[in-house]
């Protein structure tokens, strides 16, 4: 979930394909031939992917759901027309899911209702050979490294969302009682931040386990048709009050329009990986994933030290970065990172302006940066695996960063950069100019937090899989968290190919379960026991 901290310093005060068998097919003549209906104007933090996604900079985010059913329990129904069935209710129970864009290359993109929705352009299946646990996840990779890296085609005519179920081959499954599927729901960043796909999952996972009547839905041709469509929920700043004071609002002026020479020296540029270019396009992705136990010891050890997930894995990824990387390597800028923070918090649960923050998808968030300085990146290398000096640096530094946090979100909704959105005319420009330029960022960290799935039927929900595609002109890594309550924890590391070497990605991705494992096992980070 990128976040848009790092977006802003432009003002302007004037104002391989994987199998899925429906991924390439024809538009429903239903949906061509009726001329789509304004819905609202794309929101300003809307816009901001719209127009990334335009250029390729950045096509989607991934929620994959891990579901289980007795067999028994689908009696005469198929598995295919179960949840086709399901996704058929859930795209009625959110109405930004009735929608396409126009305009993304455009100052004013537009949402527009969709006259009619094929269901077989919107769902897919991944059939694949089940012989070890491990196969799963090898196979959910490739397909999220597929996903991520395709944009989606005809947004004006179709939505841009994707549901992908990876179901095991009959008779190379493991014999067992009940069935598991993961169900990778892939969204555009426009429609929906990372909280969307969980609240999106919770509604598939009622949907399967209550089916409903879904109005002008004809599974013969697999097309509902949209007869009169629903509001859709209103844009963040309609429901935030971001207010900006005139100190901020003046300093953010004298920062972008002050003459050079005015200005004391900026400091040494952080380490970012390769510069900003749009190609080669490809996301990479390694994924990570925690045991329930390791898990609930893992949040123990956070508690323990005063501390919480979030904040300790940047400092993780910045203990493996600085140890890993060479000396070739110039880091006398330091390492900056990025926060996303959702803004769902500051709305009520009742609802505002038919926005439900519990039951609604839509954007609502900002970012934090962090920046560590050279001489922490000096006295991390400068420290042997395993120190006790290094174990201690490492909760010391993730304590602070925590503190850092919170102190961010209490002062919401006030003087965030995100409230001088309105100052940006032109995104498809801004994104055009950085590319050649250095990145702001070494790395991001996206935490959706561990989510309740109900249990009130055959289905359930045990794991969740947070993904997204690599930032062409964003993060040079993200790691991006997801847990179910009671269940395991995922992490996923999603990069743009070529933007950080796959040594290092690998490297990163090592020490982090390597680190977190030993954590929940031995309450240090260095060897695993």
């Amino acid at each position: 979930m990128h976040s848009p901290m790092q977006a802003l310093p432009v003002l302007n005060v004037s104002g391989h394909e994987a199998s899925t068998s429906h991924l390439q097919i024809q538009m429903s003549p239903a949906a061509t031939t009726a001329e789509p209906l304004n819905a609202r104007p794309v929101g300003q933090i809307e816009s901001y992917s719209t127009s990334r996604h335009n250029l390729g900079f950045y096509r989607c985010v991934g929620q994959t759901a891990r579901y289980t059913v007795p067999r028994t329990s689908l009696k005469d129904t198929s598995l295919e027309s179960a949840v086709e069935h399901a996704v058929a209710q859930t795209i009625l129970a959110h109405s930004i899911l009735q929608v396409g864009i126009v305009g993304e290359e455009t100052r004013t993109p537009h949402f527009v209702y969709l006259p009619a929705i094929n269901l077989s352009q919107l769902l897919s299946w991944e059939h694949f050979q089940l012989e070890t646990p491990a196969d799963r996840d090898s196979v959910l990779q490739r397909v999220l490294e597929t996903r991520h890296s395709t944009s989606w085609p005809d947004i004006s005519r179709r939505p841009g969302y994707h549901f992908i179920v990876l179901c095991p081959d009959v008779g190379t499954a493991l014999p067992t009682e009940t069935l598991t599927v993961d169900i990778v729901f892939a969204y555009h960043h426009g429609y929906g931040d990372g909280p969307s796909g969980t609240i999106l999952h919770r509604t598939l996972l009622r949907a399967l386990n209550s089916p409903g009547s879904v109005p002008s839905f004809d599974p013969s041709s697999h097309v509902r048709t949209i007869s009169t469509p629903p509001p859709l929920p209103p844009p963040q700043e309609a429901l935030i009050d971001f207010r900006i004071s005139w100190p901020y609002f003046i300093k953010a002026l004298w920062t972008e329009f002050a003459p050079s020479f005015l200005k004391p020296a900026p400091p040494a540029p952080a380490w970012t990986g390769k510069p900003i270019t749009p190609y080669p396009d490809n996301t990479r992705i390694r994924l990570l994933s925690f045991s329930t136990h390791t898990l609930s010891d893992m949040l123990q050890r956070c508690r323990e030290h005063c501390t919480t997930l979030t904040p300790l894995l940047h400092i993780l990824v910045l203990y493996s970065l600085a140890k890993r990387l060479p000396d070739t390597e110039n880091y006398d800028g330091g390492f900056t990172s990025v926060s996303p923070i959702s803004l769902r918090r500051l709305l009520p649960h009742g609802g505002l302006k038919g926005f439900n923050s519990d039951e609604s998808m839509g954007v609502f968030l900002v970012g934090q940066s962090h920046r560590f300085a050279p001489q922490t990146i000096r006295r991390i290398r400068t420290l042997a695996e395993g120190q006790s000096a290094a174990e201690d640096l490492i909760w010391e530094l993730a304590s602070s960063l925590g503190e850092e946090i919170k102190r961010k979100v209490a002062s919401l909704p006030n003087d965030d950069v995100v409230g001088l959105m309105s100052y940006v005319s032109d995104w498809n420009e801004r994104w055009r100019k950085l590319i050649g330029k250095s990145r702001e960022s070494t790395w991001e960290v996206s935490n959706v937090g561990a989510t309740d799935f109900e249990k009130k039927g055959p289905w359930t929900v045990d794991r969740l899989v947070f993904s997204q595609s690599g930032h062409v002109a964003g993060a040079a890594v993200s790691i991006s968290a997801a847990g179910v309550k009671g269940s395991e924890l995922a992490i996923t590391l999603c990069w743009q190919e070529d933007i950080i070497s796959e040594e290092l990605a690998n490297g990163l991705a090592e020490d982090l379960m390597k680190c977190l494992t030993a954590l929940a096992r031995t309450g240090r980070f260095g060897v695993v026991v």
